[in-house]
């Protein structure tokens, strides 16, 4: 089968999944290793609101960029270790996990194959580009990735500039079998009202696999909350979402 048809069907399980307790996938709670959280405490602070939402399944995606973030697997596991830690300690019932969120520059297409990489269960690796600028590779690193096995997610499409004013490259991409995740604070207005016409522009089409909070700061946590109450929320769950299924 091939990984356009994969996705195209349903994955079949013995029963619906809660769609009020599912997973959160993106985010960067590992205290001091990337821009996000910079202590424990603030990585406490963030998943005690991801539990109030609901959530008990976390995957967090620390970045992975040779030039900014040089992190490898070692170094994320053991900031891991340290919030289950603090998690037990503070007797705060939520499972996590780590993958990471790779930046798709020059460096990475010629050392991946030699790399470990912190992919999800299935071979599902998350990664980014450069906001403004559409790297030339894209296309070939995408393909090259596919071809080796990886389920490319791309993560939050509607962020990207070079994006915003060729709605029909979003199609393209969709077609091609790359994976889209967007990010919760996209519809709530909180990076741009361009950014949320493109989010919600994705959602209408359908063209939307996972969510994710991309959580940094506290700040995101709470934008998130609020925007769970939203109609725009419901409408999301009712797409056949991969976050439960990861």
């Amino acid at each position: 089968m091939s990984l356009f048809n994969f996705f195209k069907s349903k994955p079949k399980f013995a029963a619906e999944p809660d769609r009020s307790m599912w997973v959160d996938f993106h985010s960067h709670l590992l205290p001091g290793i990337d821009d996000g959280c910079k202590t424990i405490n603030d990585s406490l602070e963030n998943i005690r609101e991801l539990q109030h939402q609901g959530v008990r399944r976390i995957i967090t995606t620390p970045h992975i960029f040779k030039e900014l973030y040089p992190n490898t697997p070692e170094i994320i596991r053991e900031k891991l270790a340290l919030v289950k830690k603090a998690l037990a300690e503070n007797f705060m019932d939520v499972e996590i996990e780590v993958s990471a969120e790779y930046y798709l520059d020059e460096w990475f297409c010629q050392n991946y194959d030699k790399m470990e990489l912190l992919t999800i269960p299935g071979n599902f690796i998350l990664v980014e580009t450069n906001y403004m600028d559409r790297p030339h590779f894209l296309e070939q690193i995408f393909f090259d990735l596919q071809t080796s096995g990886y389920k490319v997610i791309f993560a939050h499409p509607e962020r990207y500039n070079y994006l915003l004013n060729n709605y029909q490259a979003f199609h393209t991409l969709h077609d091609s079998g790359i994976l889209f995740q967007c990010n919760l604070l996209s519809f709530t207005g909180y990076y741009s009202p361009q950014i949320k016409k493109a989010a919600e522009y994705l959602l209408k089409h359908k063209m939307i696999h996972l969510v994710g909070s991309d959580i940094h700061k506290i700040r995101h946590s709470q934008t998130i909350t609020q925007f769970k109450r939203s109609q725009t929320y419901q409408e999301l769950l009712k797409l056949d979402l991969l976050n439960n299924f990861l």
